[in-house]
């Protein structure tokens, strides 16, 4: 019964995770993904190159990613839903590492304080705060590095059947990997130093190889930065400028993963900060007061050990401060990925303020990875305290896991609430891109808010091209020779006549009315808006305007939120008078219908 109980609390974050990600994707580019579609021409025409791959994606070098999503775009004709399935199983392998790193530091593996660090573990893993990631097939590459930098570290320290310098290969192989993933990935050389120390050997052994380490590292920056120019520079000067802005933004994205409010976000990214910081001290205390855990003659102390361990993954000197302090340094190496990533994504993105580490949740999942190296790191603290004391730290780290969890729900309705808010706009993009071959060039495409192209990219040039190669491939059906039927027996909405009192081209425009798909459960997402007799439309606008008149006139539930307003500029109207149209897309029979009314 118990191993059932376990076995369900470790599977509710996921059976969540799997039903947001079923329920809310949206199966369409978004934003970087459109930069991929002349990879994926130059691939089906066999004329791709090394360098196609190798080019710069911003200021990252996406190598591994870009072979990754390239086979997945292949064997689904783009359908993005691959790439988020691969997103969860990418995390879930990380997850199994961090719960098997742990299960070997612990010599009662199974009580309820492991179960309890393991089971937050797996909370935050697959966290829902992380929404912008999981629902974007591109950000697979965040969840890939930390895979790589977490399989790195389990390398080093637990696999303990294959000869030191095995592993540290392999391990520099997973770091190599992360390094031509994501910029950041340059920094897991360096963080999984501590995990390098934890290797069994003396200390003159663990001089060279940390040698060598950093030489591999020089040389990977040395290669990443062939022909490296990025678009976009970091002023180095505005961020010396800058101190205060700098903290809060390094502070705000520690936080964010708990609090998403300004000033409160940087006070949780402080106390977050500070806590690692207390546990670099104290468990480096531990490792310094051994001499690196060796003894005074340079050698092992206790040479048939790793991390404390004995062989038996059993911990050798549960008591001892070389056990403790050893076994500490794999989660320090986690925590300190996760802040130096956090200082680097700070280096670049600090100009756009803290608000915006706090509105995109797409970072949460790299500041994630220092919450749960607190969570093992609390553990193990816990455990190593004398008898007397440990009920009271048992007592402390329950009531602060209890409230870690609350936070949790809390944020994980928050992100649904957002994401089904999105959901709309997402699913109107969705139509915009079938429907593409219909939409003019207009100011109103490229440049409006409520512009549904701009969902899928700020470029919508890029959406163009994109869709143009996606076409040519035959990847996706484009809406093509639609009928235009003016007079429709049936009512499909009307168009409430505009108002006429500024006719100055530079004012803003609006249009309004309501929408419907008569004999249909799905309803219009989007309605469009044409000129004069031109079959082809200048602007959209979002069907999800409360209608309750509309429903109890047409009897049905179905068109509680039928009402529709866009407001357009008169530069996108030729000079003369003219009349403006509304249409909605029937799919079923391939048409464009007229609504009435204008």
């Amino acid at each position: 019964m118990k191993k059932s109980i376990l076995f369900t609390l470790y599977l509710i974050p996921v059976v969540l995770l799997i039903g947001f990600v079923a329920n809310f994707s949206i199966n369409v580019p978004i934003d970087d993904e459109w930069r991929l579609a002349s990879l994926f021409e130059k691939i089906s025409a066999g004329s791709v190159t090394f360098n196609d791959f190798w080019a710069l994606h911003s200021n990252h070098r996406i190598l591994f990613p870009k072979l990754i999503i390239s086979v997945l775009v292949f064997a689904s004709q783009w359908n993005i839903n691959y790439q988020l399935c691969l997103s969860i199983g990418l995390a879930a392998i990380t997850f199994i590492a961090m719960y098997k790193l742990s299960s070997m530091q612990v010599k009662n593996v199974g009580d309820n304080l492991w179960h309890l660090a393991n089971i937050l573990t797996c909370i935050l893993v697959f966290s829902l705060v992380q929404h912008e990631n999981w629902l974007w097939g591109f950000q697979l590459a965040w969840f890939f590095v930390n895979l790589c930098f977490v399989a790195a570290v389990y390398t080093l320290v637990s696999t303990q059947k294959l000869l030191p310098n095995l592993r540290i290969s392999i391990a520099a192989a997973f770091c190599f990997i992360a390094s031509f993933s994501l910029a950041q990935g340059l920094l897991s050389w360096l963080a999984v130093i501590p995990a390098l120390v934890a290797v069994e050997g003396n200390w003159a052994q663990k001089r060279k190889r940390a040698i060598v380490w950093l030489l591999l590292f020089v040389g990977t920056c040395a290669i990443y930065s062939i022909d490296y120019h990025p678009s976009r520079k970091t002023s180095i000067i505005w961020l010396l400028n800058k101190p205060l802005v700098v903290i809060d933004y390094f502070l705000s994205l520690l936080g964010s993963p708990i609090v998403r409010l300004p000033v409160f976000a940087a006070f949780v990214g402080l106390v977050i900060f500070a806590s690692f910081v207390f546990f670099v001290w104290h468990f480096g205390k531990k490792i310094l007061s051994t001499d690196l855990g060796l003894g005074w003659d340079g050698q092992d102390a206790h040479p048939t050990t790793d991390l404390g361990l004995g062989w038996d993954g059993q911990d050798a000197h549960p008591t001892t401060d070389l056990g403790w302090g050893y076994q500490g340094l794999p989660w320090l190496s986690i925590g300190l990925f996760s802040v130096l990533s956090a200082l680097f994504i700070t280096a670049g993105r600090a100009e756009f303020g803290a608000i915006q580490a706090l509105e995109s949740s797409r970072y949460t999942t790299n500041s994630i990875l220092l919450l749960i190296a607190l969570v093992q790191l609390g553990q193990l603290f816990v455990r190593e305290t004398k008898e007397l004391s440990k009920r009271n730290y048992k007592f402390i780290y329950r009531g602060f896991a209890g409230l870690l969890i609350g936070i949790i729900i809390v944020n994980s309705q928050q992100a649904i609430a957002q994401t089904s808010s999105a959901l709309l706009y997402k699913q109107g993009a969705q139509d915009c891109l079938q429907l593409i071959n219909y939409l003019e060039t207009s100011e109103f495409f490229k440049n409006a808010p409520e512009s549904c192209l701009r969902v899928l990219s700020k470029k919508t040039w890029l959406v163009r091209e994109g869709a143009a190669i996606i076409d040519k491939l035959g990847w996706r059906k484009f809406a093509k020779n639609v009928e235009f039927i003016s007079n429709s027996e049936k009512v499909y909405g009307y168009l409430d006549k505009p108002q006429t009192g500024d006719k100055s081209l530079n004012v803003k425009k609006k249009a309004a009315g309501w929408a419907v798909l008569p004999e249909n459960r799905k309803q219009p997402n989007i309605v469009l808006l044409s000129v004069g007799d031109k079959q082809s439309f200048f602007a959209n606008a979002y069907v999800n305007l409360d209608s309750p008149d509309i429903a109890k006139s047409l009897k049905s539930q179905l068109y509680n939120n039928a009402r529709w307003a866009v407001d357009f500029s008169g530069n996108d109207l030729p000079i003369a008078q003219t009349e403006i149209k509304a249409w909605v897309y029937n799919p079923v029979d391939n048409q464009f219908v007229q609504l009435r009314g204008g």
